[in-house]
């Protein structure tokens, strides 16, 4: 298969058309397809018999490979040793992202306090530092996950950062971020609860349940009041009882809903990754990294947000031995629950480009591969191995990128 060279990556305007793959994308599927694009955007899609090459077009030949929109992460704290919280963490974690499939995210800061935050807000915000000659991921909005998060169900978070929910902290918050939050996790059954969802859907800012003690009734009251998506189902929240569902059997009972689920073989069971799958159907659902820092990293012992940690067999634990976060891209995740989910692959697909798409209202030029869309693609092996990875039309990785360093266990940079 032959890549863009220097001179086309320069070309804002040349065009490049990639003929006879297999293209999902993912409204169908063409066995035999050609895509045009010309610099950031998609210009064609069809049959290869039926789409002519432009004169003086760089032709790349996918035979035997596969071509998907770029995936797009809703919830991701860092990777590759990148910290997005830090100062200049973004950049390191957005290359490494990146190189491996995602073409689209929302950085996610997790729980501190409310002077912190709005610092760590404005920071990313800003995005990315300078001119890098590397593609990195388009930011669509930022992610706050707390700190208006329920004690009990802290997870790996320090609960000395956990506030109770308070409606007049949301102004600040979002002014910090300068218009650029997009989703915020709280739990809806602590005090306040209530007045924040109204506060944040005021906004239009999608208030996610997580981290939350919530009963099967709490739940459904959050639900009622407008929340619309979950945050990594069945960790960090109340579990399922067959005498007392809990907020999770909610979420997964109830049609409008949207779930998260990491997808990494240690968050959750892949039978329970199956029972999600049958409960929400493939439209409701969306597989999501929530990668730390640590992702890429091989086995060891590191310190991460001031606590030590431990890398080994594929998950990240923090010295009480509860899960720190994920080790996953979303890559991995797609290639796991195909393989190991039960779930086909064109709806897996949609867990990771339409779904969170939609999420987020982008979907017209997001999560799809056709006409006037972003041209954000990745080609694929049979297996689901990223082979390249184009992010707005430039080439983001070598075409010797195999599988996941994750899975494999190596260092990534």
């Amino acid at each position: 298969m032959s890549t863009a060279s220097a001179s086309s990556e320069r070309d804002g305007h040349r065009q490049r058309v990639f003929r006879y793959g297999r293209i999902c994308t993912p409204e169908r599927e063409i066995v035999d397809g050609a895509l045009v694009i010309r610099g950031p955007k998609i210009e064609t899609v069809g049959e290869a018999s039926e789409v002519a090459v432009p004169a003086g077009a760089e032709v790349i030949d996918c035979r035997g490979m596969i071509l998907i929109p770029g995936l797009i992460d809703l919830h991701l704290h860092g990777g590759g040793g990148f910290d997005m919280a830090v100062r200049g963490g973004l950049d390191g974690a957005a290359r490494f992202h990146g190189v491996h499939g995602t073409t689209s995210m929302v950085p996610t800061l997790g729980p501190d306090t409310v002077p912190v935050l709005k610092e760590k807000l404005a920071a990313l915000a800003a995005g990315y530092r300078g001119v890098d000659p590397e593609p990195r991921p388009e930011i669509l909005g930022l992610n706050l996950e707390g700190p208006f998060l329920n004690a009990k169900r802290g997870g790996a978070f320090e609960t000395g950062a956990l506030i109770g929910p308070d409606p007049a902290l949301i102004p600040p918050l979002c002014e910090a971020a300068g218009g650029t939050l997009r989703l915020m996790t709280l739990a809806p059954e602590l005090p306040g609860g209530q007045a924040c969802i109204a506060a944040l859907l005021a906004r239009g800012i999608l208030p996610a349940l997580g981290h939350s003690d919530a009963g099967y009734g709490e739940a459904q009251a959050a639900f009622s009041a407008g929340v619309r998506h979950v945050t990594h189902v069945f960790n960090a929240m109340r579990g399922m009882h067959h005498r007392e569902p809990g907020c999770a059997a909610a979420a997964l009972l109830h049609r409008e809903v949207t779930v998260e689920v990491v997808a990494d073989g240690h968050h959750l069971h892949d039978a329970t990754v199956e029972m999600i799958y049958r409960l929400k159907g493939a439209e409701r659902m969306v597989l999501v990294s929530d990668a730390v820092p640590l992702a890429g990293a091989p086995h060891g012992s590191f310190v991460m947000g001031g606590e030590r940690v431990t890398v080994r067999d594929g998950k990240t634990t923090n010295e009480s031995g509860r899960l720190a976060g994920s080790l996953l891209t979303l890559a991995a995740a797609l290639r796991r629950v195909v393989r190991h989910g039960a779930i086909p692959f064109a709806e897996a697909l949609r867990m990771v480009t339409i779904n969170p798409a939609r999420l987020l209202g982008v979907s017209e030029r997001k999560g799809v591969l056709r006409a006037g869309a972003d041209a954000d693609v990745l080609i694929v092996t049979p297996s689901l191995d990223l082979h390249a990875v184009y992010i707005g039309g430039r080439a983001a990785s070598d075409p010797a990128v195999g599988a996941d360093s994750v899975e494999k266990g190596r260092q990534t940079g």
